[in-house]
């Protein structure tokens, strides 16, 4: 039986036309490679990071400023106490009320008012008589 499976397989071997040898196979002349396209998984973010703006490559983030306190000729705005006169970020102080300061920066003035605070509770007299 055995050697019937065995004759059986040489001769399909036999019949079978091979076109090629291993050696003409492994020939490094006749490889043809793949072309595989490369990959850019950052290409649909490219029009994001795009600049947009004309400034630079820093972009501006200023926080509102907020007028905190006002006590003895002077501001608290900006992380610090400014008196009359004084420049910050926001511009030159030009004039200080009792609740609102006043900003110049070059042709605009900016006001800025302290917040109204509302009452955590109400006080009632009540007469004894």
């Amino acid at each position: 039986m055995k050697h019937i499976v065995f004759l059986a397989l040489s001769g399909m071997l036999l019949a079978a036309p091979i076109e090629k040898t291993i050696d003409e196979l492994l020939d490094t002349k006749q490889r043809t490679e793949l072309k595989i396209p490369k990959y850019d998984p950052f290409k649909r973010a490219k029009p994001l990071l795009k600049k947009k703006s004309k400034q630079g490559p820093y972009l501006r983030v200023s926080s509102p400023v907020h007028l905190s306190a006002i006590m003895n000729s002077k501001a608290f705005f900006a992380g610090k106490w400014h008196k009359l006169g004084e420049y910050s970020s926001e511009g030159k102080l030009i004039k200080i009320t009792s609740n609102s300061v006043y900003l110049r920066k070059g042709t605009k003035t900016k006001i800025l008012r302290l917040p109204k605070h509302k009452k955590m509770f109400k006080i009632y007299e009540k007469d004894l008589k």
